[in-house]
């Protein structure tokens, strides 16, 4: 294979080019079936964080309910549970300083 970039001769497995840095084809070639078979570990870890950090909880939340899209769906009530739970948690701490 060889660099759209530069031309250079690259190896068949090359994710950049090691001359220029410009991606290859192979940056993206995971196949969506891969990627719909995956599970959804932000979500999860949202859903977790929430309880202890709500600013974690909202981002890892957000990043597990836009990858539920991608990924059928899978991961979408535990991002959803993530940023209703990290919202009450944040009003919970709020309250206590309050």
């Amino acid at each position: 294979m060889y660099c759209k970039n530069c031309g250079a001769n690259l190896d068949n497995q090359a994710v950049v080019c090691p001359y220029c840095g410009v991606a290859t084809d192979n940056l993206y070639a995971v196949p969506v079936e891969e990627a719909k078979k995956e599970g959804n570990g932000m979500a999860l870890a949202g859903f977790i964080c929430s309880f202890f950090v709500p600013l974690l909880g909202w981002i890892f939340g957000g990043i597990g309910l836009s990858r539920a899209k991608k990924r059928e769906g899978k991961g979408k009530g535990f991002s959803i549970a993530a940023l209703v739970i990290a919202s009450v948690m944040f009003f919970v701490y709020l309250g206590q300083y309050v």
